[in-house]
Formats: C-alpha cells, structure tokens, sequence
C-alpha cells in the first residue's frame, strides 16, 4: 500500500542551527572545480573505464530492487492554494555555472520583463533536479565539489519555511550503481537549505489543483525496472483520479529514431502513458527531459501538450541549430506530431559558437601533449634518429624509412587499430557512411603525421645545425608541431562532421562553455492554472568574493562587479486550468504488469 508523507518541511525536520559561514577558502569543506575537461587523456580513460564497469555492473544489478524495500511514499502538497516550483538539470560541473545557477534558484524572488510586462516569481516550494546532478563520475569528492558544496554555499539555510528537494538520477548518477545518489538524494538529508525527502531514485508528487509531478529513473535509457512499474501503477490505481494532469520528469533526452537508449526512452514515456496514465483516465500534459544541454520546446500541433528539453544547470552546451523543426514522438495512440516553438541558445548562436571548435588546442593542451609525444615515439620507431635519417626527409624518403623500418608490422598494426579507432569514433554515422567517416579521419591523420615530420625535418636543417644538434631540433620541433597539428587535424574533421549534424556532443563538450545556462520555474496557479517560467542567464559569474559577515541565510559568495542578469527566454508558456475529464469508457477487469492480481486494476476498452 502506498503512503501519504504530508510532513512539511521545515518544521520538526529543520536543523537545529545554521552552518557557520566560512571566513577562507579552507573553510569552505570544498574545492571550487573548473570545467571538467572532456579531452582531457586522464579524464577520457577514467571515465571510459567507469562506464565499461557500470555498464557490466548494471547487467547484473540493479539498485532500484533494493530501493524497492523502502517505505513507497507519495509526498501531498495538493492542500496548498497555489505552489512555486523549480526544475533544473544538468548541473554538476564547474563551479561559475552551478553555483550563478544555484545563486539564481535560491534567490527568495525574480522579476523578469517580458515585452514590457514584469513576472515576478518566486523560489521553488520544490526544487526538482532532473538529472546528471555531478559531472564527470559519481564520487563522493566529485559531488561534494561540483554539486554539494555550491548547492550549500548558495542557500546556507532557508530564511521562512525550508524548500524541498527531490532528483531523479541521469547516466553520470548511474556510473557508480546510484550507490553516493543513493546516500544523498534518499535518506531525508538537508543539503544547505533544501531538505531531500525521497527514499526511492524516483517519485510521484501531489500536487495542487489535480496536478502531479512524476520522476521517473530510467537507469541508462533501456528500461523501466518492475519495482517501479508497481509503484507507478499502484498511485494511479489508488489515488489518481480521472481528469488528473501528469508533470513527467526523465533523466534522457530523446531525438527520436537516432540511436538504440534514445529509441528506449520514446518508448518508456509511450508505456507508461498508454499501460499506467490513460487507463486511469489522466492525461500526460508536460514531458521535461534531461540530458541535451540547452532549452529547446516542442509542442503538439494542437497544442495539448508540451515537450521541453530543459539541461541548462551548468554542464558544457550542446548546440541547437541541428535540431529538427518537426518531430514524432510515440505516444498512447500512435505518433504524435510536435513542432519546435523555441530554442535557447538560438540557432543563430548556436552556429556562432562551432568556430571554438578550432581552439581546442589551447582548451585541451594535455591532449595536444599526448599528440605530441606519438609523434616523436613514432619517429624512434622509424629511426629517425640513426645516421640522421631525419635530415632532409621528404615524402619519398619517408616512405622508403616505413618500408626498411624493423617495426614495419607493427606500424601496420598501429594503423589497423588506429583506423578501428576513428571508425568507433564516428558513432553518430550508420553503416558504410560510418566507416567511411572513419577512414577520412584516421587518413588525415596520418597524413598529418606525416607531413609534420617532413616540416619538422625542414625546419631543424633550415636552421644549419649537423650531428646531435640537428637531432635534437628536429625531436624539440616535433613534440609541439605534432600536438599542435593533431589537434587542428581534429578540430576539423570536428567542425566539418558538425557542419552535418554529428559529433554535437564531442565538438561542443570540449569547448567548456559555461555561458548560456538555465533551469524552469513552474507555477500551479490558484485557478488551476500551471505556468512555466523558461529563465535563461546569458553570462555566469567569473570572479566571487567571500562574504563571511554576512546573515546566515545569504549566499556565502557574491559577484565581483555586476550580478548575473536572469532573464525570460520566451514568452511564459500557460496551460489551462480546467481538468480534461474523460467521457465514460467501458471497461474491463486487467491486471499490470506480468498479470499479477496483487496489481489489478481497470483499463479501458477501445
């Protein structure tokens, strides 16, 4: 049976007293991170290996089955003549965007113009984090830094009654099998001044006005475990009521029919609709997806239904000018068509941003190190260095070294792998074009490689230098030249792939932008009405001062200079107030999932 929690917060549940506010950095309990550096070689291998491991691990557990033995609990805030809440996702990363972003959210009011007409908003009675609430991997340390620490120094303790928080888990939750979520997020724990309340990685909210928010964990984008299709099912057969209208909240973004976990997710939100949500004669009015960095809304033609991509908490931008202006998505009865009403960056910006794709190399220099250093191991390879075989190396005498080289098998079998490697590379691509793709890759490569050897070799004998100290020219020449010219040799192949609409993600990932950032505020008005507030802040703080004197419930850094300017990325987006009662249906007795009876409920007959 499922449980009604009403406690409010703030009352027994409120801390004793506030945290002392620090007077220096080594007070804080934190490090204030950069930008998490996506090319970084370490970073690469770290997280590569985390989620070769996660995704053994989550083939043979699964944390929600023990989850499940937690008390299912249904918070009900539906008393409540109106209630503020907000929704932010993606959030974990360098400390500038968290903390502008969890600075905004925390802030007890917001006024923002909209031609002319100022909304005044207010903090979230409810702050929901949709997903990858740390970046890059799920540690302890990672989430102290990049999500805890920010989160606590933006909101030290609520000054009036405390907000609640709940999170759903993302991919990057998941690397660790949701145990540090787990810890965090379920064990009614404050964080700052927030207080967490969930047991369970998922929830289903009462809200006012026959509103609910649910929040579905759909683990790494394949499927719905059993335990939580029960307990989904067990609060649409116990306490919603027809005419009800459904918040959904997922942890995926999905751009329909590009790849497998995507195509899963459709799917998931069609399940769940058709099997758990209409039967019980509700209706999905809202989606809120996680995962793409940027703001994007679609709407159903009639306009019936929103779809809102919403990852703007502080990770690196995904760009928005690839994205479709019509797309289907499954649904109860079908494919729905949506069309796209807005975008934030715009498209326009979006574009303008692809030309950083050109300074990755001084945005990821360990990367240019690691170029660097291949270079000059495969010209010891070659023996380059012997009888000053690297003087005077043309295209001719370069291919006669390769062909005597000793290592002349196992140059083939670097470039085997190498091709291998660029061709796994192109993931966005299908079939021949991917492989294509690849081939054009690792081919300009090795070209690349090749004609810095040749330019290093010019260059060290240009400068007339014989014996050792043309050697040692020619290896001091070539560390920088090849890191550099892999780099470039990737920035474009980059830059040319996203002129057609891949590697979004690797091409915009490794710019780090932290600009550009924003989350929802949504009010249930006391008509019945719910409003989204999309908020957007073109430009994060860069340079903080500690403000140790300050009242407790002050964010322990502010702006040196002039604050962060949040501002409406469109028009507030309005969606009636009046219930949609379903006409009566004939139904039958059915039973979900598996036909077991402990789970019987009535479905509706066609």
């Amino acid at each position: 049976m499922l449980s009604i929690a009403e406690t409010p917060a703030g009352s027994a549940d409120t801390p004793a007293s506030s945290p002392p506010r620090p007077s220096c950095d080594s007070d804080l309990g934190f490090v204030r991170k950069h930008m998490v550096r996506w090319l970084d070689p370490h970073q690469l291998l770290d997280t590569a290996v985390r989620v070769l491991l996660s995704g053994v691990f989550s083939s043979y557990a699964d944390g929600r089955e023990l989850q499940a033995m937690e008390p299912a609990e249904v918070p009900d805030r539906s008393g409540q003549a109106d209630l503020w809440l907000d929704y932010v996702a993606d959030l974990g990363d360098g400390w500038n965007s968290t903390y502008t972003v969890a600075r905004l959210l925390a802030s007890e009011e917001l006024k923002l113009d909209w031609d002319g007409e100022v909304h005044a908003t207010q903090r979230g009675r409810i702050l929901v984090m949709g997903g990858d609430q740390v970046y890059p991997v799920p540690t302890a340390a990672e989430y102290q830094n990049r999500m805890l620490g920010p989160y606590r120094a933006a909101l030290p303790c609520a000054g009036g009654e405390a907000p609640e928080l709940f999170a759903i888990p993302g991919s990057h939750d998941w690397y660790d099998g949701l145990v540090n979520f787990t810890s965090i997020f379920c064990r009614k724990r404050w964080i700052g001044g927030w207080k967490t309340l969930q047991r369970r990685s998922y929830f289903a909210l009462k809200l006012p006005h026959r509103w609910w928010l649910w929040g579905v964990d759909i683990q790494f984008g394949s499927y719905i475990d059993e335990a939580q299709l029960r307990y989904f099912a067990g609060v649409a057969l116990h306490q919603v009521q027809p005419g009800d209208r459904i918040i959904l909240c997922m942890a995926k973004e999905v751009e329909s029919g590009r790849k497998g976990t995507e195509v899963h997710s459709d799917r998931d939100v069609e399940f769940l609709e058709r099997e758990i949500i209409q039967p019980c004669g509700a209706q999905l009015v809202l989606s809120l997806k996680s995962g793409k960095h940027y703001y994007a809304r679609y709407e159903q033609e009639d306009g019936s239904r929103q779809h809102i991509a919403s990852g703007g908490g502080g990770a690196f931008l995904h760009p928005t000018h690839n994205l479709p202006e019509r797309m289907d998505l499954p649904g109860a009865e079908g494919s729905v068509a949506y069309r796209k009403a807005s975008t934030y960056p715009s498209p326009a910006a979006s574009k303008r941003l692809r030309k950083r794709i050109w300074l990755l190399t001084p945005y990821n220099l360990p990367l240019a190190g690691v170029f660097g250093a291949v270079q000059v191991l495969l010209a010891l390879m070659l023996g380059l260095h012997l009888r000053d075989r690297h003087v005077s190396l043309g295209l001719s005498g370069l291919l006669r070294v390769v062909w005597e080289s000793p290592t002349f098998f196992l140059l083939v079998l670097i470039v085997m792998v190498s091709v291998v490697g660029m061709v796994r590379f192109a993931h966005d691509a299908r079939g021949v074009g991917r492989f294509l793709l690849g081939m054009v890759h690792s081919t300009l490569q090795l070209a690349g490689a090749a004609g810095v050897m040749i330019a290093c070799s010019w260059l060290s004998s240009a400068f007339g230098l014989r014996g050792g100290w043309s050697l040692v020219a020619f290896l001091t020449l070539l560390f920088p030249v090849g890191g550099i010219g892999g780099m470039v040799g990737m920035s474009g192949y980059l830059w040319v792939a996203n002129c057609f609409g891949l590697h979004e993600t690797e091409g915009y990932s490794a710019q780090h932008h932290q600009d550009l950032k924003h989350f929802l505020r949504l009010h249930i008005q006391a008509d019945g009405a719910l409003t989204v507030y999309p908020i957007g802040v073109d430009r994060v703080g860069r340079k903080w001062t500690l403000c140790p004197d300050a009242p407790a419930h002050v964010p322990w850094f502010a702006p040196q200079g002039a604050e962060p300017e949040p501002h409406l990325i469109e028009k507030p987006i309005t969606i009636t107030g009046r219930p949609c009662v379903p006409s009566p249906v004939e139904t039958c007795d059915s039973t979900f999932p598996g036909d077991r009876p402990e789970l019987t409920y009535r479905f509706p007959v066609d």
